[in-house]
């Protein structure tokens, strides 16, 4: 190489100030790990800075080799700063840092929810609490959990008198299970919710979509837990009840709409800030390819316009379809996949209910056939990338399944299981390409149904990071994900296979306790 008056160029090497007039044979020694003349190794003489930013560039994988080099490395690996890194780059702001004394302890048990000690699993474990929402027999109809809030709509039951009683919209903070707001909404049903940043979408049996937003946002985040109260921002009518719905990221609702005999009836597209360009998709139409909808879900890693699941009805067989609908096309359907016919074995109408999006582009669909309502429920996986249900992967779990949520690549069921004393919600996880279907936790359920039949005795289940929420009637349960108990120390005695509720809440009639878990190979760890 030459510069502009042709005389050649080197490439220097800039060295450090103890390696300047060195010797060959020194300056080989001083780069490896052993002391140099100074009688202190090469890395002890680097910045404590530049050694935890050496490890966040290495990754969590790589530094599991880097900590062996020498003691001191091993001492910047094992910085909490570095594994907070580790955390928040991986889950981002649901990294359960405040859980855990030790973040290298959280990274390498999952944000909390696959622990293990001594190279043994344990169930996660979860602080239970319970609350009463409703002073009279009234159903939650749906839920929506973050790590912010819990957000339940309600029926609009009837009191003592027959007096039709108004459908009522709670937000509570999961921290303490404090009402942070009850709104009286309407003396029509709310089927259904779905949360947005700063925002609650509602759809009732009175034909209309309702918009709450939140008021005075402060964070650059839009973080709830610094926002006001929600207030009415826009009401849609519709031409029939809405049963189901969505709020996507493109600030559009996509409403399920039914008959009052609870058939599908369509699906309408609701633009938020452009009212006017609403369409509507009526059921068996080209549009859903002569399907008729009866539930929806946006996929795990964000609700868009151009990737929302559906389940959809067949009028002529009864076949239940998974779909894929891109709403930015006109033609919206773009995978029609049967899962559900008599020439596959299946019941006559044997429904996808209820229909969740885990990881594009895995569905998951509850294959519900009312005639065996008290035996084991089976899950079912359709991967849209192949259109075959040969290559579904079935989850069966030994009770019937009251609903279930996708987390991380794993879903989370609850379950009921009905003895003659009492009724029991279990919570069960199940893992794409593990066999086994693991039980977490049960809640002890007694509570009246109100003669009610199990087909109407809702009960509702949601899940983030922080732990899960379940309802049964007027009551709402929660398991508090915790920090596990360590196999060496001496438990509690007192306690059962795992953990009472707190001592405020212990006289409740609910009791959250975790299933033992069976011996598992020893796994690999740091």
């Amino acid at each position: 190489m030459r510069d502009a008056t042709g005389s050649s160029l080197k490439r220097q090497r800039v060295s450090l100030p103890q390696l300047e007039g060195a010797a060959p044979a020194q300056r080989s020694a001083a780069t490896s790990s052993s002391p140099i003349s100074g009688g202190c190794p090469l890395w002890a003489e680097l910045p404590q800075d530049l050694g935890v930013v050496i490890c966040q560039c290495l990754g969590p994988h790589a530094i599991a080799r880097f900590l062996l080099a020498g003691r001191k490395t091993c001492e910047v690996s094992r910085c909490e700063e570095v594994w907070r890194f580790f955390c928040r780059s991986r889950w981002g702001g649901s990294a359960n840092v405040g859980i855990y004394r030790s973040a290298r302890d959280l990274f390498l048990d999952g944000n909390g929810w696959f622990p293990q000690r001594a190279g043994k699993r344990q169930n996660p474990r979860f602080e239970a609490q319970e609350m009463t929402l409703h002073t009279s027999p009234c159903l939650t109809m749906d839920m929506r959990m973050t790590n912010e809030e819990i957000v339940t709509v309600s029926e609009a039951a009837r009191d003592m008198n027959g007096v039709t009683q108004q459908a009522c919209l709670h937000v509570i903070d999961p921290a303490s299970l404090r009402v942070r707001q009850r709104i009286e909404v309407s003396k029509s049903t709310v089927n259904c919710c779905d949360v947005g940043l700063g925002a609650i979408c509602l759809g009732s049996d009175d034909f209309k979509v309702r918009l709450y937003t939140q008021a005075g946002i402060s964070s650059a985040d839009g973080c709830a837990s610094s926002a006001g109260s929600y207030e009415l921002t826009s009401e849609y009518l519709l031409t029939s009840e809405v049963n189901d719905l969505r709020f996507t990221r493109e600030d559009a609702v996509i409403a399920v709409r039914t008959h009052q005999n609870r058939h599908p009836a369509g699906l309408d597209l609701i633009h938020v800030h452009r009212p006017e360009a609403r369409a509507s998709f009526q059921g068996g139409s080209a549009a859903t390819r002569g399907k008729y909808i009866h539930a929806l879900d946006g996929f795990e890693d964000g609700c868009s316009l151009s990737g929302i699941a559906c389940s959809g009805e067949d009028a002529m067989t009864s076949a239940f379809s998974a779909m894929l609908f891109d709403f930015r096309r006109s033609a919206p359907c773009v995978v029609d996949l049967p899962v559900t016919s008599q020439q596959q074995g299946h019941q006559h109408a044997t429904m996808l209910w209820p229909l969740r999006a885990g990881r594009a582009p895995q569905v998951y669909a509850n294959l519900l056939d009312e005639s065996r309502h008290n035996e084991g429920g089976i899950i079912a996986m359709v991967d849209f990338r192949y259109p075959s249900m040969e290559v579904a992967e079935l989850f069966r779990f030994p009770d019937p399944v009251d609903d279930f949520r996708c987390l991380d690549g794993s879903i989370y069921a609850a379950c009921t299981e009905v003895t003659a004393s009492e009724k029991r919600i279990h919570l069960y996880r199940a893992t794409h390409g593990q066999r086994d279907i693991e039980r977490l936790c049960t809640v002890v359920e007694n509570y009246d149904a109100c003669s009610r039949i199990p087909r109407e005795d809702l009960k509702v289940f949601s899940i983030c990071s922080r732990g899960f929420a379940m309802t049964y009637g007027e009551q709402l349960s929660l398991g508090r994900l915790a920090e596990p108990r360590h196999f060496g120390r001496p438990r509690d005695c007192t306690s059962p296979a795992a953990m009472r509720a707190p001592r405020s809440v212990r006289s409740q009639r609910s009791l959250l306790t975790s299933a033992e878990l069976p011996n598992h190979p020893s796994l690999c760890s740091f």
